[in-house]
């Protein structure tokens, strides 16, 4: 990504006070380069440009200031290869290699993303190797596939398949995406991707080899030197596990449904081909294992800094480049409040978007994890009861409200009718979340 902004030039920056800061200062830390462009040299955004394409990928931030006399070229070179000698002995060796699918792979170029996908399910489907994905590899392997193992964030959720390996083998694969928790398994772990993974020491003596370097022909190395003795359906019975995970606790009570009923009455009703966002929040604990995704950029999450009020503009944003598709926005009611203004963009242009708000009154993942003793109690994780639909009719939505499953299936099939955008607002009864967050996370 580029970000161009407007600032106060430097030419008028001793007579302005108003709005005047250091942007590219500030910009610095959460992005590849920060500089200027003057309208003189044009090498500036092709330089600008081209640092986005360089593994691994990012945002670079450029200030329109036609007074700049001495803006930065930005310019960025690929990680080194390297390739240790013992990777051919690790593959030998190993009998029950596990591959993680990383944010490495989809991140790629869309025709590399369709070549090294195809490959990694060839090898798979040979092998019988239980193939883990990230939250934003969601679809390299598709949900129906006998080797799909389910879902890896670094807890809980993945200790199935990682404890019976091994040998672990990550494929674009990069802790960043993980929770901040111990490395607890004990194979020996192989990193193979386009750039240098700057976190490596997160797996402590257990990383065995690094390799970078294009993925396509690393896909290619490991399959020729991989040995399996997983027999078929492995992975589907791992992935099985996760599913009954996610449906922990009562089911549907009068307080309202039980969140991971929500995600599969959605996924069953939606054409095939149709694409998720998830925002940040508990609800994201059933709505990415349990939606089907069968492609690579199905499933949109924002899995590392997992910033809540990310669903709906990126429904938004995929709905624009892929207009054929329908999309779902996966919402909690905290992260839908945050961008209430988005619904009207939404009825503005009219993208056939179905928004679903999981509606509990409650931050329910951060209500999860209070302890006993945390200042405040229930007051400063609970909101008063807000009728979403409502506030999307107003921005001239289709919307209704669901309290059960049958509501919810009547809601989707007229939502599904409909070309245009809708939203549902959904009650869900809270008390599930404990029992899916203990099953999943700790």
């Amino acid at each position: 990504m580029v970000l161009v902004t407007d600032c106060v030039t430097e030419e008028d920056r001793p007579r302005i006070s108003h709005q005047r800061f250091d942007q590219q200062a500030f910009f610095a830390p959460v992005t590849l380069a920060s500089t200027a462009l003057n309208g003189v040299d044009s090498s500036l955004a092709e330089s600008a440009v081209g640092a986005t394409l360089v593994q691994p990928p990012g945002p670079v931030h450029l200030d329109v200031d036609p007074s700049a006399t001495h803006p930065v070229r930005v310019s960025r070179t690929p990680s080194d290869r390297v390739i240790p000698g013992d990777l051919a002995d690790l593959l030998a060796e190993a009998r029950r290699p596990v591959i993680v699918v990383g944010v490495g792979v989809v991140s790629l170029p869309p025709k590399q993303v369709a070549s090294v996908t195809s490959m990694i399910n060839d090898l798979a489907a040979r092998s019988h190797v239980p193939v883990l994905t990230t939250y934003k590899a969601r679809g390299v392997v598709p949900d129906g596939a006998e080797y799909n193992a389910g879902v890896v964030t670094g807890a809980t959720i993945e200790r199935h398949a990682l404890h019976e390996a091994d040998l672990i083998i990550g494929l674009g694969f990069d802790p960043v995406e993980l929770l901040p928790t111990p490395w607890e398994y004990g194979a020996p772990v192989i990193l193979a991707g386009g750039w240098v993974v700057e976190d490596s020491d997160f797996f402590g003596e257990r990383l065995a080899a690094t390799v970078v370097g294009p993925l396509q022909e690393l896909v290619e190395a490991i399959a020729s030197g991989l040995h399996s003795e997983w027999s078929e359906g492995t992975g589907r019975r791992f992935s099985l596990q996760l599913q009954e995970a996610c449906r922990s606790g009562n089911r549907e009570t009068q307080m309202g449904m039980h969140p991971s009923d929500v995600v599969e009455i959605v996924s069953d009703q939606v054409p095939s081909g149709s694409m998720a966002t998830v925002d940040a929040g508990a609800h994201m604990l059933v709505a990415v294992p349990l939606f089907h995704v069968e492609e690579p950029h199905h499933m949109l999450v924002s899995s590392g800094y997992a910033t809540m009020g990310f669903a709906v503009p990126a429904a938004i944003a995929a709905s624009l480049v892929c207009p054929d598709r329908r999309v779902v926005a996966f919402t909690g009611d905290g992260g839908a409040g945050m961008v209430l203004g988005e619904l009207e963009t939404l009825a503005r242009l009219g993208l056939p978007v179905v928004v679903v708000v999981f509606n509990d009154s409650l931050l329910s993942l951060i209500a999860v994890k209070q302890r006993p003793d945390d200042q405040g109690g229930p007051e400063v994780v609970n909101y008063a009861t807000t009728d979403f639909a409502k506030v999307a009719q107003g921005c001239g939505m289709r919307a209704w409200r669901a309290r059960s499953s049958g509501e919810l299936k009547e809601a989707m099939a007229l939502a599904l009718e409909y070309q245009g955008p809708s939203l549902i607002d959904v009650v869900v009864d809270p008390s599930s979340y404990s029992q899916i967050y203990a099953a999943l996370r700790e």
